[in-house]
């Protein structure tokens, strides 16, 4: 059985004043530590998972609507007049589709051009409607819930972090209102009812304010998002999406540390009709609420005396080596203040399991 002896070594930032400007105390000592770890510590990983609603909403402007009893299609204003016979497009939310030709001489009696009103079919008691956005503006707009789970890595370089992340995000997606004419326009229903993203992006923050062991980061994420297979990509244009947040940490130790980051994420899409008749442009903004955990990898390792709990940072011989190795006597998860030791943060006299009051001190 090894016999241990401990030193105990105060790491204090003015250390260079006891040993010299230009001595370090691990030099002094020749106490050991991992560089690689060092190294690794300078990271953290990040993982969070929580709500999310986005909100989709379009206008269809450059278009006619038509609305009947079984359908919706929206037919692009390729000609100053709208012809007798005519086809349009469906699901334009995702993956617009050419409809069956539609024929509209048993809605009007003569040709028409444009239309300065909606037009209600009175014989079909209103359920055939035909609008020209142009002249009448028509939009859709609605909120649909997801999941998302986010992983990340950042470099702490002071008060700032750099670095990236993978997101993916389960979205069910909901019918969107029409934001005029609610009385005769049907909500717009997409042909799926729930999909996934898949998000790559890069990193910035600041940590701007402290407050006991709490800690505000500013945070900006720039990347891409991966549509799910119920949008046709290949008539999808998509641009890089942005999102501004605050990670609100609270530092259980120095390595492990519990948020909340509420978000906001700027995103877009553009949507051609088959043959580039015409596009649809969505937005798709997003809030997020997410909760998580994050880590940095100790770059000492944990002690390996049973019997030693101390909490502050210290130095022990190490009996395969013989040599001085600094370690730690707590997990990362055991809430404590590294600057201090904190091994019992309530005294057992105030503790549940004292309710006697038993050996108070």
């Amino acid at each position: 059985m090894y016999r241990y002896s401990t030193i105990v070594v105060l790491l204090v930032v003015g250390h260079a004043q006891l040993f010299g400007q230009n001595m370090d105390i691990y030099e002094r000592y020749n106490i050991y530590r991992s560089p690689i770890l060092v190294f690794l510590n300078q990271f953290s990983i990040t993982l969070s998972s929580g709500y999310g609603a986005t909100n989709y909403n379009h206008d269809l402007s450059g278009f006619y609507f038509y609305q009947d009893a079984s359908r919706q299609v929206i037919v692009p204003k390729n000609e100053e007049s709208l012809p007798v016979r005519f086809a349009g497009f469906t699901d334009w939310l995702n993956a617009p589709t050419l409809t069956d030709t539609l024929v509209n001489d048993n809605f009007f009696d003569v040709p028409y051009r444009f239309l300065p009103n909606p037009v209600f079919n009175d014989t079909l008691r209103q359920q055939v409607f035909l609008l020209d956005t142009d002249t009448a503006a028509l939009s859709f707009s609605g909120v649909s819930h997801s999941i998302p789970v986010n992983l990340s890595i950042h470099y702490n370089y002071k008060e700032f972090r750099f670095g990236g992340g993978i997101g993916w995000e389960r979205q069910y997606v909901r019918p969107l209102n029409p934001q005029s004419f609610e009385e005769q326009i049907r909500p717009y229903q997409p042909n799926f009812s729930k999909t996934s993203f898949t998000r790559w992006y890069g990193l910035v923050g600041y940590k701007f304010y402290d407050y006991y062991d709490f800690s505000f980061v500013g945070e900006l994420e720039v990347g891409r998002a991966t549509f799910g297979r119920q949008f046709n990509n290949e008539l999808l244009t998509r641009g890089v999406y942005a999102r501004l947040g605050i990670s609100i940490e609270q530092n259980w130790s120095e390595y492990f540390r519990l948020l909340i980051k509420p978000s906001y994420e700027f995103k877009n899409y553009t949507i051609a009709m088959p043959e580039g008749m015409a596009s649809v442009k969505h937005n798709q903004n997003t809030f997020f609420l997410q909760f998580g955990i994050s880590i940095n990898i100790p770059e000492i390792p944990r002690t390996p005396m049973k019997s030693d709990h101390v909490q502050l940072k210290h130095v022990i011989t190490d009996p395969a080596t013989g040599r001085l190795v600094e370690v730690r006597g707590q997990p990362i998860w055991k809430k404590q203040n590294p600057k201090v030791g904190e091994n019992h943060r309530k005294l057992w006299r105030y503790k549940n399991r004292n309710k006697r009051k038993l050996n108070p001190y």
